[in-house]
């Protein structure tokens, strides 16, 4: 046991401040990487954008880890997560589209979807979007399977992925509002 109780910092003698900036601090870090992700895979650098990209899933799952962890999750932290999630991943589509791996319609579509979330986000009461959960996740795939696919395949799988599962998280929080519109 130490001499004097400031050596040891309990988890009542946290500092909130500090601990309420922690998972933001983490999303910062993935966005920082993201330019280097897009100038490593458009110059054709894909060991080294395979070797970084999970580190930037990791950041991904961290972040929102250690705002539950920590008891700071908050709407400005959700947000600014989901807003990463989109520029790391709107930036690879880009790239992928430059490269001629994806259409670059596809980057409207996943616009509008992060638009949709944005908007309706800001609702007062949690919206219950099952699809949209798992949304972020299927773009994330689709980028790690362009490190190991290339060519028709992977712009089939990709097209037909991200349109189906945009169609369904957007119909999917649709039906939510309405439902809950019309139970007002």
């Amino acid at each position: 046991m130490p001499d004097r109780p400031e050596e040891i910092l309990p988890l009542e003698r946290r500092n909130p401040a500090i601990d309420s900036r922690v998972p933001s601090a983490v999303t910062a870090v993935r966005l920082g990487f993201v330019p280097l992700l897009v100038f490593l895979v458009s110059n054709g650098m894909l060991v080294y954008g395979a070797v970084l990209f999970p580190f930037l899933l990791f950041t991904d799952f961290l972040d929102g880890y250690l705002a539950r962890k920590l008891g700071v999750s908050s709407k400005f932290g959700t947000h600014f997560d989901v807003t990463a999630d989109f520029i790391l991943v709107f930036s690879m589509f880009l790239v992928f589209g430059s490269m001629g791996f994806c259409a670059d319609w596809v980057l409207i579509v996943i616009a509008a979807v992060f638009a949709g979330f944005m908007l309706t986000g800001r609702s007062s009461s949690k919206i219950y979007d099952p699809v949209g959960k798992y949304y972020g996740s299927l773009l994330y795939g689709a980028i790690g399977l362009r490190f190991i696919l290339s060519g028709q395949v992977f712009y089939d799988v990709v097209t037909v992925g991200v349109v189906a599962f945009s169609a369904a998280s957007i119909l999917s929080r649709a039906t939510f509002l309405l439902k809950k519109q019309m139970s007002n």
